[in-house]
């Protein structure tokens, strides 16, 4: 029997890089499990141009012509725009991408980096290496709102200063009020959540102006950045510090194939790999199940752990995420280099309601000057 899934990915629009890697990573893992003989899926592709209200429509027309799982989405303003329409039609959306927690939703499978796979872990490690102040610019949506969010109670509970705190437009390049004020300031890093052509040409622009803070582990931080459009960056990325779920550096012949032979820039990344393994997470629940019928795909799912190109993945049945190893990475001559990595998949906090709070730094004790 042939089952239908949706990938709907933007492979055009404002951050086409990242759609066009995990289109590539999932239509690879449709081609791999056919060719060994597995269940056999038919894939309905949809790009949605970075439009959110296209992805609602879009999403809308896939569960209206029988497809009941669907693989993609980038952003999360993407993917809480296709939620009700999930909710109203009975779908299942596997998102594979990391995104800013906070959410559980009955018809979502979440297995990108949650919030304690990616802020906790680098703002940690920022704590550790002596920075005491850090400056703050996202995309103006969800995800830059967030992130920032967690970043600065994480940061200020270190007792690492946030200098300031900015946004700019979904896709705009026009940051150079944000580069002058990071320029006069002086930050020791900066916690970069913007996406895209906005992340690559703040990156680019700051590199030009500053040149002396390129290089220097952890100038830079990012919780999204991979090597989907790290080529893009330049020389201005070295040093930049990323964490995530996966990178290429950890990639297995069979993504690296994946890779050369389906993604535009030739490069593995974790919207690659996620995209992957979502599609071999459907693909052994529905064997399993004899079904695509949602509820019974994720009653499968979480019966027991999926062998998938990332490693085995649990995913909880309560709160529906992915455990996951986090991993940071330094990025140097246009590849990122892994520097630690959890010993074993963390289980996903999304609310971080399982997180210890960091030691309050020691201040010296008042005395009375007469």
């Amino acid at each position: 029997m042939a089952y239908k899934l949706g990938l709907i990915f933007s492979t055009t629009g404002s951050y086409a890089a990242l759609g066009q890697s995990a289109l590539a990573g999932a239509l690879g893992a449709i081609a791999q499990i056919s060719g060994r003989g597995g269940i056999d899926i038919v894939p309905v592709i949809r790009d949605p141009g970075g439009d959110p209200a296209v992805y609602e429509a879009q999403m809308a027309e896939l569960l209206d012509m029988g497809v009941s799982n669907v693989v993609g989405a980038i952003t999360s303003w993407s993917r809480k725009d296709m939620i009700p329409v999930l909710e109203r039609k009975g779908g299942l959306l596997w998102y594979p991408c990391p995104y800013e927690g906070f959410e559980c939703n009955d018809h979502v499978v979440y297995l990108g980096a949650a919030p304690n796979h990616h802020v906790v872990p680098a703002i940690d490690w920022l704590a550790t290496q002596g920075m005491s102040r850090a400056y703050l610019v996202g995309s103006n949506y969800v995800w830059g709102w967030e992130t920032l969010r967690l970043a600065r109670d994480r940061l200020q509970a270190h007792g690492i200063e946030v200098v300031a705190e900015r946004f700019v437009p979904l896709g705009s390049t026009k940051h150079e009020h944000v580069v002058d004020e990071i320029c006069a300031t002086s930050p020791d890093c900066v916690i970069n959540s913007l996406i895209g052509p906005s992340s690559v040409s703040f990156v680019k622009d700051l590199g030009a102006r500053d040149p002396a803070r390129r290089g220097r582990p952890g100038h830079l931080v990012s919780f999204n950045q991979t090597e989907a459009d790290l080529a893009d960056l330049g020389e201005a990325a070295d040093g930049l510090l990323s964490v995530g779920s996966f990178f290429a550096e950890d990639a297995s012949a069979t993504l690296r194939a994946v890779a050369r032979d389906r993604a535009p820039n030739g490069q593995v990344s974790a919207f690659l790999a996620s995209a992957h393994a979502a599609v071999e997470l459907f693909a052994a629940a529905a064997s399993e199940a004899g079904t695509d019928a949602p509820h019974a795909v994720f009653q499968a799912a979480c019966a027991a752990p999926r062998a998938t190109v990332l490693g085995d993945i649990r995913i909880d049945p309560v709160m529906r995420h992915a455990a996951l190893a986090p991993r940071l990475a330094l990025a140097e001559g246009g590849r990122f280099r892994i520097i630690e990595r959890a010993a074993a998949p963390v289980p996903a906090d999304p609310y971080l309601s399982s997180q210890p709070a960091p030691r309050a730094p020691r201040r010296p004790a008042l005395r009375i000057v007469p």
